[in-house]
């Protein structure tokens, strides 16, 4: 991702093979020097020497080509394999031209070559083979040259999605819809002229083609690919599964090509998977060979072979064994590469047109970046320069997630069971397997590492396992003072007694056992450095300890960071908590503030960034957005709009807030038992058709009782977040059409039932943010000290945009017709209310206590 403003010209054609294939033709331009005149002389030379110096083996140059496409000058980058420069991140310059020799003379390019000569293309870097003479030089690939950018008609583009366009001839449901037209011209634009645009649609315009159309036409255009990146899985499989193969369709003057990329561990690794199975007796128990061998018949048949592919997904205990992993993966020397079900899918993206992903691999694409300095080359996503966040006002919350880092027991003893899964010497996981492999070896140096191993490694990881656990054991202790809510580390936290009670002994000990552990693998791995590049058993276990080790190690430094931070660096937010019913603590390292970072690796390194969802403005305003993703900066001042729905509220939905409501703060067992009125009352109204939506998971199974109490699941089928999946809960509502449906969270968004099984809502409360999640009251309190009002400035905008989410699930097409009732008086009676309903849709209003409402709503559901 170049660093680019205004936009960069996009790279050339795909890449042609051969020395002079790719001769110039403009005016005046001349044809290229035939191969061997391609080297100047001193370049020639240096490159003679360096191989000579190489006792004639494999060196990789890179060269300096000048406008005439004479190499110039090189210099060595590595030696001893070509392929050893994709670990070498920013090697080679755009427009500078990597050189191998080949020692046999013979200069035909290999298998390896193309895919690398393909990859160094993408980045705008030239590929060619040389003999160790330097007297001929094979261009595989010349070095990309730029051209102007193609700009593409906003008007034309705004014609395809017309009454008149492709989009509506291939349609059969095809409705116009103005915004939607408005919204793609608004983004040609910012293809054209590079910028970031913040872009509200609402329920209705279908944002979806609203920006993939202008994406492709780019892709026709230029050559250039977009990232499109959404929150949730449901939007990922209606880009993928519905809205691009349509357009492949419907836009018949272009080839349309889209990929969707997961994170490395969603994809099964064959080479793992081989391994497993020939280590299972001594890396699994014996329940688990059984699952390999499901998981082996299941490779030779998936198509792409993740878990979303699987009936059913393997104990984590499996798929750990053979889950795809970056720091195990051989890449081009894997015997399975051709197969690899993730680099099939990296090959694909790689010649997309538009590459969907998620948030969270968007933001590992960011932190890899980050650390790497690698803005121009493939890293987690191949290199881009346009981008579409959709669901945009969860960035925010992803980065947070990602950028930060979380160590829990349960995942910390997952790494331990890995390396050793039960104590003695009887036990299975990799030690046991790489004590065996080493047993069948005779040679004293074995015999040492066998002794080391046994005597110092493997209690090593005994030793660790069990200060873990009182490291753990501790921090339970913590918590368990302040019942389930979080904990915060402020400085505060330095003078809790459970240091003085053993925290700060116990973990210095884990954490010199952990470093002691990598240290004793190292040794283990260093005296059979030289035999294991040949043994095939060998090989791939020390690589499996290592990784499992290197990822103890970063937990250990996570630990660290959490629990006793260094002072200096990014103020970060620290915290402790139980997560899920096997109470499993969970410690945390977040930044405080992600604008910067969001603004300089994110937004400053792409051309054109779109920020889209159907919630971005707060009072009609998008400065609440803007500041907390870093787009205040005058240098980025972001293209803003709103794309109204094209629905008809005044007519469609009737919006009631009971006035009469106890507010949840003041008095949330008399607010509760009020929802609980309301609700039932709304069901009989309406005859069922409901969604009651709360903001806790205590609240719901609450309802349900009091439901259940009153006899209300008989007359209309209850449906219950928790006590089924989301996906299950949603088809029995849609087929019912007289349900009603008690949920949470992901309830708010992301849902879409239009017709006539949702009729009605009912939301419990304004969603504010819980005050004393330590985000967000690390959040206010940095606003507070800046001379800020948090309140209003974080958590009255953050309420109305979630507000306003929880609103969206009604109206979901042009027949929907539904009443929303909010059952909570703080709307209508609170100065900050008109902020929280100001960014609703326009749909007829009335705030009155609930008798009065009560009839309003029966009469609505009568007309």
């Amino acid at each position: 991702m170049p660093s680019v403003r205004p936009p960069a010209p996009s790279s050339s054609p795909a890449p042609t093979t051969g020395g002079g294939s790719n001769a110039r033709t403009a005016a005046g331009a001349t044809a290229k020097p035939a191969a061997g005149a391609r080297l100047v002389p001193a370049a020639a030379a240096a490159i003679r020497a360096a191989i000579r110096l190489a006792g004639g083996r494999e060196v990789c140059f890179v060269g300096t080509v000048d406008g005439a496409d004479l190499i110039q000058s090189v210099r060595v980058v590595s030696r001893g394999d070509v392929q050893s420069v994709l670990a070498l991140p920013g090697f080679a310059e755009r427009g500078e031209m990597l050189v191998h020799n080949h020692p046999s003379g013979v200069l035909e390019p290999s298998e390896a070559d193309l895919q690398i000569a393909v990859r160094m293309h993408d980045s705008g870097i030239g590929f060619a083979i040389v003999d160790n003479q330097a007297r001929s030089l094979y261009v595989v690939v010349e070095v990309p040259r730029h051209r102007e950018a193609v700009p593409i008609d906003p008007e034309s583009i705004a014609a395809d999605l017309g009454p008149d366009g492709l989009i509506a001839a291939r349609h059969r449901k095809y409705e116009d819809r103005p915004s939607q037209r408005e919204m793609a011209a608004t983004i040609a634009k910012l293809y054209n002229i590079g910028g970031v645009g913040l872009l509200e649609a609402g329920t209705g315009v279908g944002k979806s083609l609203g920006y993939l159309v202008p994406a492709l036409r780019w892709a026709a255009a230029n050559g250039e690919r977009t990232v499109i990146s959404t929150n949730t899985i449901n939007l990922q499989e209606q880009l993928v599964g519905s809205d691009l193969p349509f357009l492949a369709e419907a836009l018949r003057d272009q080839k349309v090509r889209f990929a969707l990329l997961k994170g490395w561990r969603n994809y099964l690794c064959l080479l793992r998977l081989e391994q497993a199975r020939a280590q299972s007796p001594s890396l699994l128990d014996e329940g688990s060979a059984a699952e390999l061998e499901a998981l082996s018949a299941w490779a030779a048949r998936t198509k792409d072979g993740t878990l979303a592919d699987l009936a059913a997904p393997p104990k984590d205990e499996v798929w750990d064994e053979v889950a795809a992993e970056p720091d195990l993966c051989l890449r081009l020397s894997c015997p399975h590469f051709q197969r690899c079900f993730l680099f099939q899918a990296r090959r694909e993206a790689a010649q997309a047109d538009v590459i969907v992903v998620n948030h969270h691999l968007l933001l590992a694409d960011v932190a890899v970046r980050r650390v790497q300095q690698n803005w121009d080359d493939a890293a987690v996503l191949p290199a881009y320069r346009r981008l579409v966040i959709d669901e945009g006002h969860h960035l925010e919350d992803a980065a947070s997630a990602h950028l930060g880092t979380t160590v829990t027991r349960r995942a910390l003893f997952r790494l331990f069971n890995r390396l050793e899964r039960k104590g003695g010497g009887g036990g299975r996981g990799l030690l046991p397997a790489l004590a065996q492999a080493l047993s069948a070896k005779r040679d004293l140096l074995t015999a040492a590492s066998l002794d080391l191993l046994r005597e110092k490694l493997a209690p090593s990881v005994r030793t660790a396992r069990d200060k873990s656990a009182m490291v753990f054991d501790l921090l339970g202790m913590a918590l368990d003072t302040g019942g389930d809510a979080p904990l915060r580390l402020t400085e505060r936290f330095d003078d809790h007694p459970v240091w003085r009670g053993g925290l700060s002994a116990t973990l210095g000990d884990l954490l010199g056992e952990l470093e002691l552990l990598g240290d004793n693998l190292r040794l283990i791995r260093e005296r059979h450095d030289g035999e294991t590049r040949r043994d095939e058993a060998l090989l791939p276990l020390f690589n499996e300890v290592r990784a499992v080790t290197r990822r103890l190690q970063t937990a250990g430094d996570g630990l660290r960071a959490a629990l006793q931070p260094s002072p200096g660096g990014p103020e970060m937010v620290r915290w402790m908590e139980v997560r899920g019913k096997e109470r499993n603590v969970a410690v945390t390292a977040a930044p405080l503030d992600l604008a910067p970072i969001l603004r300089e690796d994110l937004f400053r390194r792409v051309t054109t960034a779109v920020v889209t969802s159907a919630t971005l403005a707060a009072e009609g305003r998008f400065d609440f957005l803007a500041k907390r993703l870093g787009l205040d900066d005058p240098e980025l001042e972001p293209v803003t709009q709103v794309f109204p729905s094209p629905f008809d509220f005044p007519r469609q939905a009737l919006f009631v807030v009971a006035t009469d409501t106890p507010a949840p703060n003041a008095s949330p067992a008399a607010h509760f038992e009020a929802v609980v009125r309301i609700a039932i009352d709304v069901a009989g109204a309406a005859d069922g058709g409901m969604f009651v939506l709360f903001t806790s998971h205590r609240d719901v199974r609450q309802m349900a009782s009091e439901f259940r109490a009153r006899g209300a699941d008989r007359r209309w089928p209850l449906l219950v977040h928790g006590e089924d999946g989301r996906d299950a809960l949603l088809r029995r509502f849609r087929e019912s059409e007289r349900a009603v449906l008690l949920g949470t969270a992901s309830f708010w968004e992301g849902v879409d039932v239009p017709g006539r099984a949702l009729r009605a809502l009912v939301l419990s409360k304004v969603p504010f943010r819980v005050p004393t999640d330590p985000l967000t009251q690390a959040q206010c309190e940095a606003i507070d000290r800046e001379g800020g009002d948090s309140f209003a400035d974080y958590m009255v905008p953050h309420a109305a945009l979630r507000l306003k989410q929880g609103f969206g699930r009604l109206i979901r097409s042009t027949d929907d017709r539904g009443v929303i009732v909010l059952c909570d008086s703080r709307a209508a009676t609170k100065a900050y209310g008109r902020a929280l309903l100001a960014g609703l849709p326009p749909a007829r209003r009335i705030a009155r206590p609930w008798a009065e409402a009560m009839r309003e709503v029966g009469a609505w559901y009568k007309t």
